[in-house]
């Protein structure tokens, strides 16, 4: 038996099986011998499943369960994926998407560090004009359209520049206008067919590179469609620096060079100025040269470059001209001389004519003073209708005006009146009056405009200087008491009182009123006494003056008030210490 044991221990290995008891206190060992003879395993594992309990068995199952449920949710899938839409097939090598540069939209950006070539981010659609020129390149939508039937095709000009058309057939479309092409097409279709109506449009123009040089912001190769024009691409490059000039821009091709003027464009609408871009377009904007200065009354004020006339006339019809409140026949041109000095020449803009214009130099100043700083003025101020531009005031609670009117050459009085929206109801028209102030000392001038405008008397329609004021006052409704009254100021005027009648309504006359001496001032200013005043008008003015004294009356008039002051004391005197007794 041992010799047995250890035939088997040589030819496998000891396997120790911990079997437990239902006595959980006690754990037995026992060594079995495995062995390869298959009689021998055989009865070893009918041993082995006997002695296991059945709450072993589970527990190694729950185990085993567990472990396969991590191994299954850990481990990748079998299942076979479906390729992403877009994507290449399984076994195709992906090449890598391109990283878009982020950019403002319809803005241009670098294609590539370094380099100067430009495209463009989100382009704006042109539509092709009649005037626009077909190239190879261009999409084309041609429709035939006959008695019966409608033919529609869209073709591309081949890069020999023609479109084939069947059956009309081959036809050269390269050079021509859109309309001149439609003509073209038009005259081919009617040699086949008795009725037919040809219409012809670009829907998709064709696309190439030009170069811009010289003063623009981001100059370099740029990438435009044939519907753009020469303005449109400049703006594109971010525009013209302060360096550059608008006015002499150098557009190359074909061994051609042609100046541009964009300024005539922008300020005139010359679209013979921006021209489309063609294929091998050069673009340069030069230097700017030394401008010339428009300054004052014009409409553009500012610095221009002189154009290929380089006259004052042409200046002006680009500019626009001298304002309306300008003085053109006293503009003023400074040059400076070959010395270095300034030379200031008077000019008359109303006489430039084609025959008498005023060639201009670059560093030229044009100067154009305002009117009113030349113009002659009068001010109207009182009891006017007035204008729109008027200022308004209040007199004795009537309205009035206050302006300044441009003064004509030979305007008179009346003229003067008219301009100023003639008087109004409540004017005075007989105290009207006019201020000159001359050299010498101010004048006051009456006027009777009562006898101007209602009697036609023209001896009152004076002339009219610069810096004249015309003054209406306004109508007078009260009359004044002043002086030795009880109650001096206005009273309301009515016609069928007299001078002493007014006086009562004024309370009447004080105790040192001198009536013999009051007058009555009339508004025109001539003074009557009262007792010879003709009948009192609107603004008169009724004085009484205090009587007069004599100087020895004042002294008797102090002597009385002393000896008042003297009898007072003597008898308080008195009264208080008894009579006076004798010794």
């Amino acid at each position: 038996m041992d010799a047995a044991n250890t035939a088997r221990t040589a030819c496998g290995v000891i396997v120790v099986v911990a079997i437990p008891r239902r006595n959980y206190s006690k754990t037995y060992e026992k060594v079995y011998p495995f062995s390869l003879t298959p009689k021998e395993r055989k009865s070893e594992d009918a041993l082995l499943e006997h002695q296991l309990s059945r709450k072993t068995v589970l527990r190694l199952l729950r185990r085993s369960l567990a472990l396969t449920l991590v191994v299954c949710l850990l481990a990748p899938t079998g299942a076979v994926g479906q390729p992403t839409p877009g994507a290449p097939p399984p076994g195709v090598p992906q090449t890598p998407a391109t990283p878009q540069t982020p950019r403002t939209p319809g803005a241009f950006a670098p294609l590539a560090p370094g380099r100067g070539d430009l495209y463009l981010g989100q382009q704006a659609r042109n539509i092709a004009g009649p005037e626009y020129r077909l190239g190879p390149g261009d999409v084309l939508d041609v429709q035939i359209v006959g008695r019966l039937d409608v033919n529609r095709v869209q073709i591309v000009v081949d890069p020999e520049g023609s479109v084939a058309l069947p059956p009309l057939g081959t036809i050269r479309v390269a050079g021509l206008s859109l309309l001149e092409a439609n003509r073209v097409i038009a005259e081919r279709a009617r040699d086949i067919f008795r009725y037919a109506d040809v219409s012809i449009a670009v829907i998709s123009p064709r696309s190439f590179e030009v170069i811009v040089s010289g003063e623009v912001e981001r100059p370099g190769t740029l990438q435009v469609v044939a519907t753009q024009r020469l303005h449109e691409v400049i703006l594109t490059t971010g525009g013209i620096t302060p360096r550059g000039t608008a006015r002499h821009v150098q557009v190359t091709r074909e061994g051609t060079t042609r100046e541009i003027d964009l300024l005539l464009f922008e300020l005139k609408g010359d679209i013979a100025q921006n021209p489309f871009v063609r294929e091998g377009m050069r673009i340069n904007v030069p230097p700017r040269v030394a401008p010339v200065t428009l300054l004052g009354a014009v409409r553009r004020p500012g610095e221009y470059e002189l154009g290929p006339g380089g006259s004052l006339r042409e200046l002006l019809e680009l500019t626009g001209g001298v304002s309306v409140a300008g003085a053109p026949a006293d503009a003023r041109l400074t040059r400076v001389g070959e010395d270095g000095r300034k030379e200031t020449t008077s000019l008359d803009l109303r006489t430039l004519a084609p025959d008498a214009d005023v060639p201009l130099r670059a560093g030229d100043a044009i100067y154009v003073p305002p009117l009113t700083s030349i113009q002659d003025v009068v001010e109207v101020r009182g009891a006017f209708n007035g204008t729109a531009e008027s200022g308004k005031t209040q007199t004795q609670g009537k309205p009035t005006i206050v302006q300044r009117l441009e003064l004509a050459r030979g305007d008179r009085l009346r003229d003067v009146v008219v301009k100023a929206g003639g008087v109004a109801s409540f004017a005075d028209l007989h105290l009207a009056f006019v201020d000159r102030a001359d050299a010498g000392p101010g004048q006051r001038i009456p006027v009777d405009l009562h006898r101007l405008l209602v009697e036609k008397d023209e001896t009152q329609n004076i002339a009219i200087q610069n810096g004249d004021v015309v003054v209406v006052p306004v109508f007078e409704d009260k009359v004044y008491v002043v002086g030795e009254v009880k109650t001096p100021g206005a009273q309301d005027y009515r016609p069928d009182l007299t001078p002493r009648e007014y006086l009562a309504a004024a309370g009447g006359p004080s105790s040192r009123a001198k009536m013999r001496a009051a007058t009555v001032t009339f508004r025109n200013g001539r003074t009557y006494a009262m007792a010879e005043a003709p009948p009192v008008e609107p603004g008169a003015v009724v004085t009484v003056p205090e009587v007069a004294v004599k100087w020895w009356q004042d002294y008797v008039t102090i002597a009385s008030f002393v000896a008042s002051l003297v009898t007072a004391y003597t008898g308080i005197f008195i009264l208080f210490n008894g009579p006076i007794k004798a010794n």
